[in-house]
């Protein structure tokens, strides 16, 4: 057994490996029938995007980048996303990171 200061001890966890798997689906919310959430997108720049699953089982992103569902009240325990069923379909208003101003998909 050896001794090395702290922090200078070999391991097999790097920052590409850490960076590579971001987090996990947060913001879990219902629209109709369908489970919305976001999702990490590590390998494009730390986005977070907005997947819906289907009441079939299927699993899409709803915003495709450079639209990031991010916003600063987060970090104070606010949701980024909202969406509601209406009669065409669901309509969903979010915060975009990049400028923190509100958009809508439908």
């Amino acid at each position: 057994m050896w001794t090395l200061p702290y922090g200078a001890w070999p391991s097999p966890v790097d920052a590409a490996l850490a960076t590579a798997h971001d987090g996990h689906p947060e913001y879990v919310g219902f629209v109709g029938d369908e489970a919305w959430w976001t999702e990490p997108r590590p390998t494009e720049g730390g986005r977070r995007t907005l997947v819906r699953r289907r009441a079939d089982g299927t699993e899409e992103p709803v915003l495709p980048a450079p639209w990031n569902v991010r916003s600063r009240v987060i970090e104070y325990g606010g949701h980024p996303w909202a969406g509601v069923l209406t009669e065409t379909g669901p309509l969903v208003v979010f915060v975009n990171f990049a400028d923190q101003r509100r958009a809508g998909a439908g």
